[in-house]
C-alpha cells in the first residue's frame, strides 16, 4: 500500500516519529532522575513522557500534512504556469519561424526574427529542465 503523501516527506517520516518518541524518553528519564521516585511517581512520569510524545507526534505530524498539501498545489500550479507560458510563446515563435522562411524579408528582419526564435527556444528548454527537476 502506497503513500500519499509525496516521495520527500515519506522519508522524513522516521525522523518525525524518532523526535516525538525521544523528546517523551528523554523527559521521563530526566525527570527520573532528578528525583529519588518511588513506583508510583515514576508511573506518572513515565505518563507525563508518553503524553509529550503524543502531542508532539501530532503537531508534527499536522505539520507534515500542511507542508506536503503545499508541496502539491505549488507543483500543481508550477505544471499550470509552464503550460500557459509555452502556450502564450508559441504564436510569437510560429511567427518568427514565418519571418525566417519567408526569401523576401530584408537582412535585419530576418536577424530580428532569428534572435527571437532563439530566446522562445531558450525559454521553452528553461520550463523543461525546471519540469524535470520539480520531479
Amino acid at each position: 500500500m502506497a503513500s500519499s503523501l509525496p516521495k520527500p516527506l515519506q522519508k522524513k517520516r522516521f525522523f518525525r516519529y524518532f523526535i516525538g518518541i525521544s523528546s517523551g524518553i528523554l523527559l521521563c528519564v530526566l525527570t527520573f532522575s532528578l528525583y529519588d521516585a518511588t513506583l508510583p511517581l515514576w508511573c506518572i512520569f513515565v505518563l507525563m513522557g508518553l503524553y509529550i510524545t503524543t502531542v508532539t507526534t501530532l503537531i508534527i505530524t499536522g505539520y507534515q500534512r500542511k507542508l506536503a498539501k503545499i508541496e502539491t498545489q505549488h507543483a500543481s500550479q508550477l505544471s499550470i504556469l509552464r503550460h500557459d507560458v509555452k502556450g502564450i510563446l508559441s504564436p510569437a515563435l510560429l511567427m518568427a519561424d514565418r519571418i525566417l522562411l519567408n526569401k523576401t524579408a530584408d537582412e535585419k528582419t530576418l536577424q530580428s526574427a532569428e534572435s527571437i526564435a532563439q530566446s522562445i527556444e531558450k525559454v521553452a528548454e528553461y520550463l523543461k529542465e525546471t519540469k524535470n527537476k520539480s520531479i
